[in-house]
């Protein structure tokens, strides 16, 4: 009698969609995937307004950039991916959102980034009720031997990244990996020194 309750009750969280049963499991995954592709939909056109403003940069080139349109780190990283994998990843954020954390965790399983270190702002893990997107990161990390994180008191926004091609793309300035409507500030260039810089702080924080 148990056992039929109990399935009729799972019966009865699934719904029909195209003619086909889903359970109510299956219809969460499903909205989640939703979520990342409109948020990586919203971040590609990000990244095309990085790429008109200002190209990747060739060696020991930089662009020194104030603007009001909404790209940030993840906008780089997706136009860095178009052509290159990311070798080594060295992001130090104030936060991120749910979708962007998947999308990261989704590039570093395929191979597209092998290897990535975090530094967070503590205030999104440590609070009485620690955001879902730092949970998933720190568990992430914890099982994933090619990436470090980090949650401390920070509020720096810097994304260094060195490529497959040899190339260094570092990309520091003022906005989160959010949307933004604000004057924000950035320098975006490639060169060795600065992510030697950035990667050796990060990887002393992160130890």
């Amino acid at each position: 009698m148990t056992n039929w309750a109990s399935e009729n009750i799972w019966k009865k969280k699934e719904e029909k969609q195209d003619g086909v049963r889903v359970s109510s499991e299956e219809k969460i995954k499903q909205k989640a995937i939703k979520r990342i592709i409109k948020n990586n939909e919203i971040h590609y056109k990000k990244a095309k307004a990085l790429s008109d403003i200002a190209p990747k940069p060739k060696k020991n080139e930089q662009y020194r950039i104030i603007t009001e349109k909404q790209f940030n780190a993840y906008s780089l990283m997706l136009v860095v991916l178009q052509d290159e994998i990311i070798e080594e990843m060295y992001l130090s954020i104030y936060r991120i959102n749910q979708p962007t954390v998947d999308s990261i965790i989704d590039f570093i399983e395929s191979g597209k980034i092998k290897k990535a270190t975090f530094v967070i702002s503590n205030f999104f893990n440590q609070t009485k009720k620690p955001e879902k997107w730092a949970i998933k990161l720190r568990g992430f990390c914890e099982k994933n031997g090619n990436c470090k994180h980090v949650y401390t008191h920070n509020h720096s926004k810097v994304l260094a990244i060195k490529t497959d091609k040899n190339d260094y793309y570092i990309f520091e300035g003022s906005g989160n990996m959010s949307d933004n409507a604000r004057i924000e500030q950035y320098i975006y260039e490639n060169n060795k020194q600065s992510f030697e810089f950035h990667k050796q702080w990060m990887n002393e924080i992160s130890e």
